[in-house]
């Protein structure tokens, strides 16, 4: 049995269609999956920054019981906006010292503004999160890791 040529055309016209349709699918799907990589991966530095800044202000503390437990005396007021960095045992990886202007094409990186005397660090997307070594008594709330009258508090207002 043969097939009429109209049939033909018209089965030749459908697959298109059809592999028309699949393709717009697919690619919908691959951006909803692109998507939802990229949302991940930027809660995933998030997170990871998140408890570097814990680990950073948990030394900070350490720091603190240490020279308390030695009758080490600590003026908190000369360590305000000072390079937190500096007296804390266990630097991160991710530290590459203090700058006096933004590291360029560098990202997931902490680093000390020296002009601002703020701790930075530097997301993929080269956005900022700026902190600044202050005086607990001077502020109206602080993390929950502060201690000694000293904490690492965000900058909001940059």
């Amino acid at each position: 049995m043969t097939v009429p040529a109209f049939l033909k055309k018209h089965h030749a016209g459908l697959h298109r269609y059809d592999f028309a349709v699949t393709l717009i699918i697919i690619s919908v799907l691959a951006s909803l999956l692109l998507y939802s990589l990229n949302r991940i991966q930027r809660n995933i530095e998030t997170l990871t920054h998140e408890a570097e800044l814990n680990n950073i202000r948990l030394a900070i503390t350490e720091s603190w019981v240490h020279k308390h437990a030695r009758h080490e005396a600590v003026n908190v007021k000369d360590l305000v906006n000072t390079n937190p960095m500096r007296f804390i045992n266990e630097i991160p990886n991710n530290y590459i010292g203090e700058k006096s202007a933004k590291p360029m094409n560098l990202y997931g990186v902490w680093y000390f503004d020296t002009p601002r005397k703020q701790l930075v660090y530097v997301y993929s997307d080269d956005t900022e999160a700026r902190y600044a070594l202050t005086n607990t008594a001077t502020r109206k709330s602080t993390s929950l890791l502060s201690t000694g009258g000293l904490d690492l508090a965000p900058i909001v207002n940059q």
